[in-house]
């Protein structure tokens, strides 16, 4: 029984009760960077459907916005409304550093106020700017690492938070003290709306093709825009240190642009290479080797750094994106990898507790959500709730890691014959293990043995 329908519960008893709306709403972050630059730079006009807001730190920036130059400080903040054609360049100084940062708000409310105060640039001892100062500093600082420890994610959504709020405290402010009024809730704009679908996509897709146990399950064509065929390719840059640098996000804009005139695209964002999806509805079947090869000459062309071409193919079936993502790592000699372990030291006590019965019951094949939740005296929703929450995959993906990275160690280390392997690392049907093993790895047991013992 819900807790809903056991809301009438003592209703005899109330003298009053009132209640606020229901409220969800989302916030995107994207393509956000610092930079520093040195004389003759300069960055093209163009627009987008996202707000920005951008940071100089240190030097001087030209931004021209509609027509219209604005001269930027160090300290100086300008915010950029959607759909606004914008370009920058260097000041006067000999370098310039800046911070830039892209969101989308999907809510009606929020967005019409922080849409209110249009584009303007703060000068760094204004109001507005000295309270967002410490965020934009604090994200700044943030890239120029991973920002993947539990603490540091947190961090970066606290800080985005406080900015949006600081925001919004600003507009009200300024419509309270006789500026412009902010527009009641209305629609949205339609690039903005079209945007969301696209990220939409590709988080499905990111999520599908980057989750070692999601086996072949997405076949549900009504999951996608509609379609007649399918096709998959992957793009890689070898230096590693390319992915770190904000130039990721132009490549993936550029994929993004370059795909859009052959039908809906989703670019999915690896650790080290991007994963281009798109769906066509032509009866014949697309030529995506030559789209993927334009893609290739694109990318080279505008980021001046060798790129890496892994061609996945073409399918009818959305179920067939795994193994076409496979074929894509092959040809660029990688594989399907569940990487190291990740570091749980933050999550919630609980969930360590989970992760080290995981990792010394794996071979039991009687191991599950549910006999795993009975013991610690939890719900098997609420458990697998927790694991998604605390460490951003599922119970089963925990497991298939711990079980692979076992018979991975077998099979290179030991003589034992398949079957007894699966059995070892928990699966009681041998066949099983074998189909699990191959979707998760890339290659069956046999061959993943034969290359790492090639005499």
């Amino acid at each position: 029984m819900s807790w809903t329908s056991e809301a009438e519960g003592g209703r005899e008893f109330n003298i009053g009760q009132y209640a606020l709306p229901d409220l969800r709403f989302s916030f995107q972050m994207c393509g956000t960077h610092w930079r520093q630059v040195t004389t003759g730079w300069s960055y093209p006009k163009h627009d987008h459907a996202l707000f920005e807001l951008n940071y100089v730190m240190e030097g001087e920036q030209l931004m021209s916005v509609e027509g219209k130059n604005h001269l930027q400080g160090a300290g100086d903040l300008m915010l950029l409304a959607p759909g606004c054609r914008h370009g920058s360049r260097i000041g006067r100084s000999p370098s310039m550093t800046y911070f830039c940062l892209h969101f989308d708000i999907d809510d009606d409310a929020l967005y019409g106020c922080v849409a209110s105060l249009g584009s303007a640039i703060f000068g760094a001892d204004s109001e507005l700017n000295a309270a967002l100062k410490p965020e934009l500093e604090r994200l700044s600082r943030l890239c120029g690492g991973e920002a993947d420890s539990v603490p540091e994610k947190l961090e970066v959504r606290a800080s985005l938070l406080r900015i949006l709020l600081e925001l919004c405290r600003h507009s009200l402010d300024r419509a309270g003290s006789g500026g412009s009024a902010i527009p009641p809730p209305r629609g949205q704009p339609e690039a903005a709306r079209l945007l969301r679908e696209r990220y939409a996509l590709e988080k499905k897709i990111e999520d599908f093709l980057l989750d070692p146990g999601a086996g072949e399950r997405l076949s549900d064509r009504s999951l996608f825009p509609p379609f007649q065929w399918v096709g998959l390719f992957s793009v890689m840059v070898p230096d590693r240190e390319f992915w770190g640098k904000p130039d990721r996000f132009l490549a993936k804009m550029l994929l993004d642009d370059a795909l859009s005139g052959f039908g809906i695209s989703a670019v999915a964002a690896g650790e080290q290479l991007l994963t281009a999806v798109l769906f066509t509805d032509g009866h014949s079947v697309p030529p995506l080797e030559e789209y993927a090869a334009g893609c290739r000459r694109l990318l080279e062309r505008k980021l001046n750094e060798p790129v890496r071409l892994g061609m996945g193919g073409v399918a009818a079936s959305p179920s067939e994106l795994k193994r076409l993502y496979r074929q894509s790592l092959s040809r660029l000699g990688l594989q399907e990898s569940y990487g190291p372990p990740p570091n749980f030291d933050f999550v919630n006590r609980t969930v360590r507790l989970a992760l080290l019965a995981l990792e010394s019951e794996y071979d039991d094949s009687g191991l599950s959500l549910g006999t795993l939740a009975a013991k610690l005296g939890l719900t098997p929703n609420y458990m697998s709730a927790l694991f998604t929450a605390e460490t951003g995959h599922t119970f089963t993906w925990h497991l298939t890691r711990i079980r692979m990275d076992r018979a991975c160690g077998l099979l290179q280390d030991t003589a034992l014959k398949v079957h007894q392997i699966a059995r070892r690392v928990g699966y009681a049907d041998a066949a099983y293990f074998s189909r699990c093993f191959k979707s998760a790895i890339g290659v069956s047991p046999a061959a993943y043995r034969a290359g790492r013992n090639p005499h």
